[in-house]
């Protein structure tokens, strides 16, 4: 069969137009909880009386070392074992509002400083 006469066949199928249009069936109507995984659409959220702080975050680039990486891991396989979905940032943030100003802290900083890598300005 020739490429011409291939086209000419399809073009014929296309224009052909269907003796009877079949319906498509339609699925219910869900309900706006449905939809979004049942999560409340933002239109008919209540805010919380604490809203005053803004819900978007800030972009922070933060270098972690692979120790550090294996910290988060270790964590997010803990929170798996709770039976929590978590992802890194609200591993750090969790971390950041569980930490308290005390010598522990003081420590941990210490160490990680010594594994800090970026190039340091010495005084002259």
């Amino acid at each position: 069969m020739a490429k011409s006469s291939k086209v000419d066949a399809l073009m014929s199928i296309i224009a052909q137009t269907p003796s009877t249009a079949t319906p498509i069936p339609q699925r219910p109507e869900k309900s706006p909880k449905a939809t979004l995984g049942g999560k409340t659409p933002k239109e008919t959220r209540e805010t919380s009386p604490s809203s005053s702080v803004s819900a978007t975050g800030k972009f922070s680039s933060i270098y972690l070392n692979p120790e550090d990486q294996r910290i988060l891991r270790e964590f997010s396989v803990w929170f798996a074992g709770q039976g929590r979905k978590i992802n890194d940032t609200l591993i750090i943030r969790t971390a950041l509002r569980a930490a308290k100003a005390g010598r522990e802290f003081l420590e941990a900083y210490d160490k990680a400083a010594l594994s800090d890598r970026r190039v340091k300005k010495t005084k002259e």
